[in-house]
């Protein structure tokens, strides 16, 4: 393309019929595990096995401290396409593990579907938020709501409970634990 990319079908094949291709050399954000998902499944489309990758459901992460991480919908890009959403927020400053280890700085932010409750997207900024994220990109990827996770159990002291926390905000409109 006018970038130097190559282009791919849907299944990572090329123009040329033997040759595929995946990673940084196609469309898409430069992420090593991008790449890793798209070598899987390119390999299984090969042999007959499905493809399926959904790209709104890969994390990105800024290994700096505090860390930066995000998966999915930005409200940017909701309002652009006329979504409405609720937001849900809370501070790493009232989660009891980061307290603990005075890293209390960043939020957990969440994007929710305002009529159906299912999580658009998170946006994290603070201790642990590259491991965090993972627990996002699962509940998007089969389709979970915000209730769903705010109803899981998350183990305390842990700074993935201001994930729970964030999820119950987008939900019901209040988190539990907030300052």
């Amino acid at each position: 393309d006018n970038r130097g990319r190559v282009p791919v079908n849907s299944r990572f094949q090329s123009v040329l019929p033997n040759v595929y291709a995946i990673g940084d050399c196609i469309a898409g954000p430069m992420l090593a595990h991008k790449a890793e998902d798209e070598a899987i499944i390119s390999a299984e489309g090969m042999v007959g096995g499905p493809v399926h990758i959904d790209y709104n459901c890969v994390p990105s992460v800024v290994y700096t401290h505090p860390e930066l991480a995000w998966v999915g919908k930005s409200e940017e890009d909701l309002k652009s396409e006329g979504v409405e959403y609720s937001v849900g927020k809370f501070p790493f400053a009232a989660n009891s593990r980061a307290k603990c280890n005075n890293e209390t700085d960043g939020l957990v932010k969440i994007l929710g579907d305002k009529h159906t409750d299912r999580l658009l997207g998170a946006h994290i900024i603070g201790p642990g938020a590259g491991e965090m994220i993972n627990e996002a990109a699962l509940a998007m990827e089969y389709g979970a709501s915000c209730e769903d996770i705010a109803r899981v159990c998350h183990a305390h002291p842990t700074c993935s409970e201001a994930f729970r926390e964030a999820n119950l905000a987008a939900w019901s409109g209040k988190a539990i634990n907030n300052m």
